[in-house]
């Protein structure tokens, strides 16, 4: 047995385009000598930053004193087919369990235990995933239809990784105003950007499940998530906005 397997590591659950968007932020402002709250707090909040750093921890991309590791500055600076291969490589040095598995055949039964080997907490096991699917995307690993089944925009997101980067980290006009990149989309393609933004951006802000709290916020809880993902399946005029899951299903512990 592994060290890794007799004391794992909770995979990355920060939403993986917070993730792009602070690799594309390294590569604006350059890789500081430690990366701490002084360096995210400006652009992400607390919880995400947290989510953000366990990542970098996990992932092996800074030490356990938060200073950066070469892997993680050519990680920012590399494009193309190298920035993908780098990529498969850190996922493949990280999710030893996942990677048992031939990822272009595996259910979501078998892809979900492989998580559930880490130790991970019921309540993010679906953040856990969504991460890393997301990253696999992005590294152009073929993932089977049975793992993407059901995962919102998942029939339209790419395995094959044909970009340069991924979409956040596509060169670009910069918006002074806003420090925010322009991305240039077909109708389809800035809806789906705008869906997963959302669903992102909810992720991040939804608390996680914990097993001490009264059975009653618990239920609220599940029923809350359930909601959630309901929501981001309607389209349209009938999609709740991220305020209204939050106000509405947002447990109080």
């Amino acid at each position: 047995m592994t060290p890794q397997e007799q004391t794992p590591a909770i995979p990355p659950y920060v939403p993986y385009r917070t993730f792009q968007t602070f690799l594309e932020f390294l590569l604006e402002e350059g890789i500081p000598g430690r990366i701490d709250k002084t360096v995210w707090g400006p652009r992400f909040s607390g919880s995400s930053g947290t989510q953000l750093m366990t990542a970098l921890k996990v992932l092996k991309l800074v030490d356990s004193e938060a200073h950066p590791d070469d892997k993680l500055d050519r990680l920012v600076h590399a494009e193309g087919e190298d920035r993908r291969t780098l990529l498969r490589n850190i996922l493949e040095g990280f999710y030893t369990p996942v990677f048992e598995l031939d990822l272009s055949r595996a259910s979501k039964g078998q892809f979900r235990d492989a998580f559930r080997r880490f130790g991970t907490k019921e309540g993010v096991l679906t953040k856990c995933e969504a991460f890393f699917i997301r990253a696999a995307q992005a590294a152009g690993i073929k993932l089977s239809q049975r793992i993407l089944a059901g995962r919102h925009g998942s029939g339209r997101l790419r395995n094959s990784g044909t970009s340069a980067r991924p979409r956040a980290l596509i060169s670009q006009p910069v918006s002074s105003a806003k420090n925010e990149r322009v991305v240039d989309a077909e109708p389809a393609s800035q809806e789906l950007s705008t869906q997963l933004e959302l669903a992102d951006r909810i992720l991040a802000k939804y608390p996680d499940f914990d097993p001490t709290w009264d059975p009653s916020v618990q239920a609220r809880w599940l029923e809350g998530m359930t909601r959630l993902y309901e929501g981001l399946s309607v389209t349209g005029s009938e999609r709740l906005s991220d305020r209204e899951v939050i106000d509405e299903e947002m447990p109080l512990a």
